[in-house]
């Protein structure tokens, strides 16, 4: 199938002509000239003032990032045959940096050029997220260029996200291929370092699994080894069963979700590892715990989803960090990480230091950590594909 849609012609204003040259894939809505505009999503030519074509992209009315950006060729069509070269691009380029894609982030927006299009695999079954509703226009071509590639059982849209409400768009989960019978349930098994997890890719969190910490987990394995370990909002267990395999003395995990501690405990099961694993919220185990750690691993959801989370986000986040640090023994290490592309390295580093000086402890940052390679950060965007943050830091009185 190699359908071309016909374009809608838009105009932007002249400030935004040389984002387009440097590599910016976003139009926002303040930078479109309105009049006669469709209200629909819809495939776009754009435009400059003087009439000259910049782009070819997707547009959403109803979202402040309005255009997506495509192509920069005027003959390139937007078609089946323009998405599998985008997502062979985005296969071969994981390959060249050893990155095993059985088991990987496949496509990452932007940084693949398939803006607001992130697709996870697990083995035979792939999961997709249209963070960007306009992007749905092409999501057959998408579709098809998955089973011709990769001959899956099963491929999931799970648009159920927070920045669906950005778009004004629905938020829903399908199964929509399937080789066998479709269940309620899809659940899997996946390889990662040298452990085995347990995935649920249609009610887990995400899209099932967090492939960005590969390299952090690879990290906590090399100093895991004979220290007593916490590992705080440990979701299915991933950290925590890598401490187990690593030679750690002890680990518990604490979530506050039943579900996922159900799963971890099923991931320590099949790694054949000992690790307790607490259902509980984290301020309350942090209050009620007596015992010292070695080593505290702390990887909470994102506080800060927008610029007006920020502050309310660093005030948590302070609030828990200096009761964190009360559980560490002396020169203990805490692993602090931050998946919001809100709160920048320097804002994080800040939050240790204060609360280190609130406990009147002292520290060194040990390892900086950020997304695995399967989730590449695009330079010309670097603000916009640049979200995860992972410090380590060795604390002492």
């Amino acid at each position: 199938m190699n359908n071309y849609v016909e374009p809608i012609k838009i105009k932007v204003s002249k400030q935004f002509k040389n984002r387009v040259k440097n590599g910016y894939l976003w139009i926002f809505s303040n930078e479109i000239e309105h009049k006669n505009l469709t209200k629909q999503i819809s495939f776009v030519e754009v435009y400059d003032h003087k009439d000259n074509f910049l782009c070819k992209g997707v547009y959403n009315p109803h979202s402040l990032i309005s255009i997506r950006i495509l192509s920069q060729r005027r003959e390139e069509k937007i078609n089946k045959d323009f998405f599998y070269k985008r997502i062979k691009n985005a296969i071969e380029r994981r390959k060249k940096y050893g990155i095993n894609i059985k088991y990987c982030r496949i496509v990452y927006g932007e940084s693949d050029f398939l803006p607001g299009v992130v697709i996870d695999r697990y083995g035979d079954i792939f999961v997709i997220q249209f963070f960007s509703y306009a992007m749905e226009l092409f999501k057959n071509e998408i579709f098809s260029c998955l089973i011709d590639i990769f001959n899956p059982k099963f491929i999931v849209v799970n648009n159920d996200i927070y920045q669906r409400e950005l778009e004004v768009a629905p938020k829903y989960k399908e199964v929509v291929y399937s080789k066998n019978k479709i269940t309620n349930e899809l659940i899997t098994v996946i390889e990662h370092l040298n452990a085995k997890f347990v995935v649920d890719v249609l009610n887990g969190q995400k899209t099932g699994f967090y492939y960005d910490q590969f390299e952090n987990r690879k990290y906590i394995s090399c100093i895991a080894n004979d220290k007593n370990v916490l590992d705080l909002c440990c979701y299915t267990g991933s950290f925590g069963v890598i401490c187990a395999l690593s030679g750690c003395k002890n680990v518990i995990g604490v979530d506050s979700s039943s579900y996922a501690i159900e799963l971890a405990k099923e991931n320590a099961k099949i790694n054949k590892v000992k690790v307790e694993f607490v259902c509980a919220k984290i301020e309350d185990f942090i209050q009620e715990n007596k015992t010292k750690f070695d080593l505290i691993i702390f990887d909470p959801p994102s506080y800060a989803k927008s610029d007006k989370d920020v502050n309310p986000a660093k005030k948590k986040y302070k609030f828990v960090l200096s009761q964190i640090m009360k559980l560490l023994t002396n020169n203990g290490l805490l692993a602090f990480s931050v998946c919001s592309r809100h709160i920048s390295l320097e804002d994080i580093e800040e939050l240790i230091l204060s609360s280190m000086l609130k406990n009147e402890q002292k520290g060194f940052i040990i390892y900086y950590g950020t997304q695995s390679e399967d989730h590449p950060i695009y330079f010309p965007m670097k603000d916009e594909t640049e979200y995860l943050k992972f410090i380590v830091t060795e604390i002492f009185n």
